[in-house]
């Protein structure tokens, strides 16, 4: 597979999965009104994990014998804390929009990471573009925190904590690299996340489920579209690229969240917001572009000269 198709490859999964990870935080407002939730999620997991133990059963997907461990903590920090700070955030009055700007901050926890840890050289045109993510970001919070957007200290708290769930979650992952297959990957990950979900609901809700087609909806959307879709996509996209080109694959999800929340939820995005999607998107084409390894330059074939002064019959 030549460089070209490769990157076009990578740069339709890397899309698909914004628009549907994206559209996670829009489907989470849209049940969360009738569960709380620890609930809402435990549910949402537990669905996942049986979807894809029946696909595990039928496909005969061979169980690895080790990693499990590594899987059970990434999908508590990938999936659990981040899902329970973005819903919880959620259900306190926060836009999906400005919800997926939060965890657009990804990249740069993600880069950071990568950075202490590797010791490696930092270009100062991945620092610039990691910047203006965060400007693009800020544009939102700030503005959100000075308008009547629903923003309280309260939801913005819980919404940096799923960002710290999510970026520690996909850094641990690829540092300890399980190699487990997509499905087994699925299943721990969500069936562990699951039970830590029950568990909080158990210890902080109060079990209030509404069953309304909305919700079912919901979660089956949450399930399948997301927790199996984009996840899956998410996985494929850690074992092929770096840690921080993936994060940065982020900064396009509040793009897609504002766009889907417009027509579900009636959120037109505003001005800020609209700011806030255009630095982003630049922030994410410059970044990828400048963490790209250079090209190496084609050999140069010396040329060989040829004696015109000796026919070319005798030549051959």
């Amino acid at each position: 597979m030549s460089r070209e198709t490769k990157n076009l490859k990578v740069s339709l999964i890397a899309l698909t999965f914004v628009i549907l990870y994206g559209s996670g935080f829009v489907g989470g407002r849209y049940g969360l009104p009738y569960a709380e939730p620890f609930y809402y999620l435990a549910i949402r997991f537990g669905l996942t994990a049986v979807i894809l133990l029946a696909l595990i059963l039928c496909l005969r997907v061979a169980w690895p014998r080790s990693g499990y461990v590594h899987l059970i903590v990434s999908g508590i920090l990938l999936q659990g804390v981040f899902s329970a700070g973005v819903f919880y955030a959620l259900s306190h009055g926060m836009t999906p929009a400005v919800s997926a700007l939060i965890i657009a901050l990804q990249p740069l926890l993600v880069w950071l990471m990568v950075s202490v840890v590797t010791a490696r050289k930092v270009r100062l045109l991945s620092v610039l573009a990691l910047i203006g993510g965060l400007v693009g970001v800020g544009i939102t919070v700030f503005r959100g925190l000075e308008s009547s957007s629903g923003l309280t200290p309260t939801n913005v708290a819980f919404g940096f904590l799923g960002l710290v769930g999510v970026a520690t979650g996909q850094f641990y992952y690829q540092l300890k690299n399980p190699g487990a297959h997509l499905l087994i990957n699925g299943f721990v990950q969500s069936g562990s996340s699951a039970v830590v979900m029950l568990v909080g609901g158990l210890v902080f809700e109060q079990g209030v489920i509404r069953w309304t087609p909305e919700l079912l909806f919901s979660e089956l959307w949450m399930s399948v579209g997301v927790s199996i879709g984009a996840l899956s996509l998410l996985f494929v996209l850690m074992r092929s690229e770096s840690a921080d080109r993936v994060a940065s694959y982020f900064y396009g999800v509040p793009i897609a969240a504002g766009l889907i929340a417009w027509p579900v939820l009636g959120q037109r995005p505003t001005a800020s917001e609209i700011i806030g999607f255009a630095v982003i998107m630049v922030s994410i084409l410059v970044f990828n572009r400048s963490s790209r390894p250079p090209r190496p330059r084609a050999e140069r074939v010396p040329e060989v000269s040829v004696d015109d002064s000796v026919p070319a019959a005798e030549r051959a």
